[in-house]
């Protein structure tokens, strides 16, 4: 499983090192930094690049309301709101809300839920980095019932280049079958169910 990194961004030392306390109970996290300077959260955000921050909301004055906007496309960032009032998760678009009156059971819930859905976006881009992007458009023409000329004649490419790529599909997915490369493809997002023939 791939470590999730988390930032820290509270005021009050109490909260803050309780949170860090309560989140290195979770499996595969690593707790980056804390923050108590809401002056310093942009840049060390930035710098750090982390996969969730807990973040108190005063924190996110006007230089840091868009915050989570860089990391929103590469989906790099889930953003956790502690605070007293709930309706500051959908200000902010948060991904998930800690009450300050909540016990560490419920903290460890909610930030295992946000750490597992980030841990498997981290195994699924890293298993569709693995493939190029020629590679992937193979897989997705041979997950579409296509034989190897009928993949050459779309792409423009030789037989040849074709079989060579299917090669090296397989040995990277370790994955031999038609079928089992299919499920792969819609696993990923390659292609969809009802594209399938």
């Amino acid at each position: 499983m791939p470590r999730i990194s988390i930032l820290i961004a509270e005021s009050t030392c109490l909260i803050r090192k309780g949170l860090g306390a309560v989140s290195q109970k979770l499996e595969n996290v690593e707790i980056l930094q804390s923050v108590s300077n809401k002056m310093e959260l942009c840049d060390i955000v930035n710098r750090l690049k982390p996969d969730i921050l807990i973040v108190n909301p005063n924190m996110l004055d006007s230089d840091c309301e868009d915050l989570k906007k860089p990391f929103i496309k590469a989906n790099k960032m889930s953003l956790v709101l502690i605070s007293d009032d709930k309706s500051n998760k959908d200000k902010y678009h948060a991904d998930a809300f800690i009450h300050y009156k909540d016990n560490q059971s419920k903290i460890i819930d909610v930030l295992e839920e946000i750490v597992n859905k980030k841990a498997e976006n981290k195994r699924t881009n890293k298993s569709n980095e693995t493939l190029s992007s020629r590679e992937q458009n193979i897989l997705k023409h041979i997950a579409l019932g296509l034989t190897n000329k009928e993949i050459a004649d779309q792409l423009f490419i030789s037989i040849h280049t074709v079989v060579t790529h299917r090669k090296n599909i397989t040995q990277k997915l370790g994955i031999k079958s038609v079928s089992g490369l299919t499920v792969y493809a819609i696993l990923n997002n390659l292609i969809t169910m009802d594209e399938v023939k």
